[in-house]
């Protein structure tokens, strides 16, 4: 009995323990949820697909959510759908169930999680794309034998550089960034820079660390561009100039053969996030960057809870958690590490 005389009913008693079996979706609720939604996305083609998702899922539960009709609705878009389209349908689901666990506070809805297994490819040929550390060096190296003046292999270095510890898309993203923004990146304390709505294919604006060894090889780079230029919202790295540098090269990557571009340097640092930069815990090998961080900064899967309780934080934390993991990553090859001093 409750101090107050208050007894609850066996369905609160149920509520409160987490041991409800099934929970009726209405639609006002499905309507609240694409609004929140809608508040936080801003790529007409993650909307797209969270109200598919959505409406896929009601249409195939009746709005009835239990374990059977999750199971049910996992076995349809995994026998109907590609391994792309089952994430989206997958981390739809799961952010959806997220999110009536932080309206309701039922751990019901958690525990509904273990139902959604993540999607998988079916293809077990080798990575294509297989990107390491010494490939990086490798293409910093050629491209600093290129018979080219100094300044521009400074440059041109710079721009891997800054691709490789940040997972910015070449073309929609980085041949967009000017001299202004990556001097106001560099006065920032710690050093990080703003890559608004408009610079983003996702259009989503969000922050970018920028590792020590970036910025050192940044600030040479703007130093040399603005001897030559005038104005300050001129872009720094264009994408076409930076491409032609990587089919001169012609640099293959080790584990693999397949000639590395400039966009496989976003690669790179999803899969450096991912598999190489781990830390143990409880025995097991995790990734030391957390997910909803690594997508933060690549701008990636911008819809998930998980980006978007990053959103949130203030730009030194962004940075700190960025740089626990990458603080002892240097890629500039030993030959080249007196070049800037």
């Amino acid at each position: 009995m409750d101090p107050e005389g208050f007894e609850p009913s066996a369905s609160a008693l149920q509520v409160l323990k987490g041991t409800r079996e099934e929970y009726r979706l209405k639609d006002g609720e499905i309507q609240e949820y694409f609004e929140y939604r809608k508040s936080k996305v801003k790529s007409d083609k993650t909307l797209y697909w969270i109200e598919k998702s959505i409406r896929e899922l009601m249409n195939h539960t009746k709005g009835k959510i239990n374990r059977k009709t999750l199971i049910k609705f996992q076995n349809w878009f995994k026998s109907k759908y590609g391994y792309q389209s089952q994430c989206k349908f997958h981390d739809n689901t799961k952010n959806l169930l997220e999110w009536l666990y932080k309206k309701t506070g039922d751990t019901f809805f958690r525990d509904l999680q273990d139902v959604l297994e993540r999607p998988t490819r079916d293809s077990k040929k080798l990575n294509e794309i297989l990107v390491r550390e010494a490939d990086i060096k490798n293409v910093i190296k050629a491209t600093w034998r290129i018979k080219i003046p100094k300044e521009y292999r400074i440059k041109y270095v710079a721009a891997i550089l800054f691709a490789a510890y940040t997972g910015q898309r070449p073309d929609a993203t980085i041949s967009k960034l000017t001299y202004n923004d990556f001097k106001d990146a560099l006065s920032r304390k710690p050093p990080i820079i703003y890559i608004p709505e408009e610079k983003d294919k996702e259009r989503f604006p969000h922050w970018v660390p920028i590792h020590p060894v970036v910025a050192k090889w940044l600030k040479k780079a703007l130093e040399l561009h603005k001897q030559g230029h005038k104005d300050d919202d001129e872009i720094v790295f264009t994408y076409y100039a930076i491409k032609k540098v990587f089919d001169k090269i012609n640099v293959k990557a080790i584990h693999t053969g397949r000639k590395i571009t400039y966009s496989h340097l976003r690669k790179f640092f999803e899969q450096m996030c991912n598999n190489v930069l781990v830390v143990n815990v409880d025995g097991r090998t995790v990734p030391a960057v957390h997910p909803g961080l690594r997508d933060y900064i690549m701008s990636h899967n911008t819809g998930s809870l998980d980006v978007q309780s990053y959103d949130g934080k203030l730009p030194s934390e962004i940075y700190e958690q960025y740089m626990a993991a990458w603080k002892d990553v240097n890629l500039v090859p030993p030959n080249l590490k007196k070049v800037i001093k």
